[in-house]
């Protein structure tokens, strides 16, 4: 099943890496008298014309440590949340977790899966925004590769920016992981 998920990730992230990246850039553009880019397709055919068609995979590194994590986190916090239940609220009856038990374990998941994915996300998003060689001198958001993101974030703000829009990502997981490791 591990491996199923692995490469759904994988999968996900090469197919969806360009709208999240378009996303994302219009998500953080200026005000509206500054704003960059006009719609997705006017971002689509900026980010292609001034920094070439691999600029839409920016922050690919970072999205394939995120999914992967997320899948291996999740799934083993999953397992292992669910043999402590069993083994301390059921006091090691045979009956089958019901519905709200599955949501409960899956949820508790989510809080250990969502500390994992967000220095991952962090990265990603900063490399999306990174507007490399059309970045203005000196610019904060100007980054060499992830590594490079990861050394200047942490001397500008230490090891919690890695953790900066945790809330957001456990309000975004904990409810999905509820659903869908329900059954």
């Amino acid at each position: 099943m591990l491996n199923k998920a692995m490469f759904g990730g994988v999968c996900n992230v090469i197919a969806g890496q360009p709208f999240d990246t378009i996303k994302v850039r219009l998500q953080t553009q200026g005000t509206r008298e500054k704003k960059l880019y006009a719609g997705p397709f006017d971002c689509f055919s900026k980010m292609v014309r001034k920094e070439g068609m691999f600029s839409l995979y920016k922050g690919t590194s970072g999205a394939f440590a995120s999914i992967m994590t997320e899948n291996v986190v999740l799934l083993t916090a999953n397992t292992g949340i669910k043999a402590m239940y069993r083994k301390y609220c059921m006091r090691g009856t045979d009956r089958a977790l019901n519905f709200s038990e599955h949501a409960l374990c899956g949820g508790l998941a989510g809080i250990f899966s969502a500390v994992a994915i967000t220095p991952a996300e962090v990265v990603k998003v900063r490399l999306q925004v990174s507007r490399g060689k059309c970045a203005a001198k000196g610019d904060v958001h100007q980054y060499k590769g992830p590594i490079d993101c990861v050394r200047k974030t942490v001397r500008a703000e230490g090891i919690p920016g890695l953790f900066r829009g945790l809330n957001s990502v456990l309000a975004r997981d904990l409810p999905f992981n509820c659903v869908f490791l329900s059954r």
